[in-house]
Order: C-alpha cells, then sequence, then structure tokens
C-alpha cells in the first residue's frame, strides 16, 4: 500500500482544462471564473460601503438591501467556484490565491447566514470588507492551479483543506466579534453612547458568539490536523516536522487552543481573552502571509 502511495507522486500533474463531468462538446470561456470573482469582490465591496454607512448614521443592524447585496456576492462567488472546477477539473482548494478565494467564500457565506439573526447582522461592517479584501488580495495574486503534484489528495485532502478553511474562517468570524467587544467595551467605560453603542449587539451577544465561533473553528482545525495526521502515518511512517505545512497547522492549532484557553480560564476577565482573540488571529494571519511570500509554492498547498 504504501508502494503504491508513493507511486502515485509519480503520476503527471492534471492539465488545465475541462472537467471530466462536462461533455466534450462544451467550452468554457479561459476566464469566466475571474470574471465571476471580481463581480462578486465589487458586491462585497458595495456591502462593506452600506454597512459603514449604516454605521456613520449609527443605525444598528443591516437593511434588506445589505442582504441582497451580499446574497448576490456570494451567488457570483459559488458561480466563480463553478468556473473554476468546470475549466481546471479540481475545487479551488490548493494554491494561496484559490485558497483565499475560498476563504473569502466562507466568509461570504457566514454574512449571509448572520443576515438572518438581528443580534449578528452588524457582524457583517468586520466581516464583508474582510471578504472583500481576501477575493481583491486572490484577484492580484491569480486564482489559478499550482501546477504542483500533491501525494496526498483526492477526497481525504479536500476534506482536509476544507476543514483547514472552516477552522480559520471560524477563527476569524470570532476575532471579528471579540473586536467589537473591545471597542463598545471602551465606548461604555468611558460613557460614550455613540455609532458604536447603537449599531453593535450587547456585549454578551457578542461574547456568545466570539466563543461559538472560535469552538466551532477550533473543532474544524482539529478535524483538519487529525486527517492529514492519520494520512501521513499510514503512507509516510510519520510527520515530516521541518515541513512548513506541519509547522504552520501545529503552531495555528496552538495558537486556537490558547485563545480557548484564555476565555475559559478563570484567571483572566473576558476583556483579556477578546485581546488574545484578536491579536493572536492578526499574528497568525499576517505570518501566513509573510512565510507564503518567503517559502517556494512547492512547499505549501494552501
Amino acid at each position: 500500500m504504501q508502494e503504491a502511495a508513493y507511486a502515485n507522486d509519480n503520476r503527471p500533474a492534471r492539465r488545465a482544462g475541462r472537467s471530466s463531468f462536462l461533455p466534450s462538446d462544451s467550452y468554457i470561456p479561459p476566464r469566466m471564473h475571474v470574471v465571476a470573482y471580481a463581480i462578486a469582490a465589487v458586491l462585497y465591496l458595495a456591502a462593506s460601503v452600506r454597512y459603514a454607512m449604516r454605521f456613520a448614521r449609527a443605525r444598528s443592524g443591516a437593511t434588506a438591501l445589505v442582504a441582497v447585496i451580499v446574497y448576490a456576492g456570494v451567488a457570483c462567488h459559488l458561480v466563480g467556484v463553478g468556473f473554476y472546477w468546470a475549466r481546471f477539473g479540481e475545487p479551488p482548494l490548493v494554491g494561496l490565491g484559490p485558497s483565499l478565494a475560498s476563504l473569502a467564500l466562507l466568509l461570504g457565506l457566514a454574512i449571509a447566514g448572520f443576515a438572518h439573526f438581528r443580534s449578528a447582522r452588524p457582524l457583517g461592517l468586520f466581516l464583508a470588507p474582510a471578504a472583500a479584501l481576501l477575493l481583491v488580495l486572490a484577484l492580484l495574486i491569480g486564482i489559478e492551479p499550482t501546477g504542483s503534484v500533491l501525494a496526498f489528495r483526492g477526497t481525504w485532502l479536500a476534506i482536509h483543506i476544507s476543514a483547514g478553511f472552516i477552522g480559520y474562517a471560524g477563527w476569524l468570524v470570532s476575532a471579528a466579534a471579540a473586536l467589537m467587544y473591545l471597542l463598545q467595551l471602551r465606548q461604555l467605560k468611558h460613557k460614550q453612547l455613540g455609532a458604536i453603542f447603537e449599531f453593535f449587539p450587547p456585549l454578551e451577544t457578542l461574547d456568545e458568539l466570539a466563543e461559538w465561533a472560535l469552538i466551532t473553528g477550533f473543532c474544524a482545525m482539529t478535524l483538519g490536523i487529525a486527517i492529514g495526521w492519520a494520512w501521513t502515518i499510514r503512507f509516510e511512517g510519520g510527520f515530516r516536522w521541518t515541513d512548513p505545512k506541519v509547522i504552520w497547522g501545529v503552531l495555528a492549532w496552538l495558537a486556537m487552543l490558547l485563545a480557548i484557553w484564555m476565555r475559559f480560564s478563570r484567571l483572566r476577565t473576558p476583556r483579556q481573552a477578546a485581546m488574545w482573540n484578536v491579536a493572536g488571529f492578526t499574528v497568525v494571519f499576517v505570518a501566513y502571509l509573510a512565510a507564503r511570500m518567503v517559502i517556494p509554492e512547492t512547499q505549501f498547498f494552501l
């Protein structure tokens, strides 16, 4: 079995082209997925502007118009995923550009879901710009397959990467809620009941949202790491601790574990837990982008 796994590593990378589930006479224009992604980015930016306008006018929550814009953005995003999959024969999971685009999609889905809950709608003030920024970065980098051959691929790779995406998306949502908690707490301490007080959910609601999102993200991240660990043990005999993917995954998981410990430890206040939540995510994400700039593309698949 192990020899077969290594033998698969020598197979040539799949060429970019039509997906196997499309008819032979079907034709996918070469840049249609980029066009769909670009439209989605514009719609996320429009939603961000609308959220900012509501916040500036100290009006709570979001209107039906914002929800419609977000739904349209998610729909265009999904169309982009479909065009990408149809053209390259694989989902946009491998490579920096596709990874950032997929993470942006999860944020878009989160905003669309929160639109149904009055107390969670204001999170779009931070999540919509984050989704737009990630998608714009993906477009600038290039949403194309890397062309590298991975030993770990197939269904388990898709589950492994998807769980990692959900983990990071959950942590980002939690960090956004924690940041809103800190901003509102500061305003309350200074007795400044302005736009933040009117637009943001209550502190208790923000704390619960941050906790729920962090736990969800941690569980998903744990599942992704467990799948990667099991596959590596089965076919390669153990982890390669010098592999950037392994180092990054373990450090990110430990950072999330520390954030959860800070939240449930009686030695820490909710304010301290929220501060670490925001700082931990920021450091991990910035370090990831920096690592991707200096480490060869073949050393990462995310």
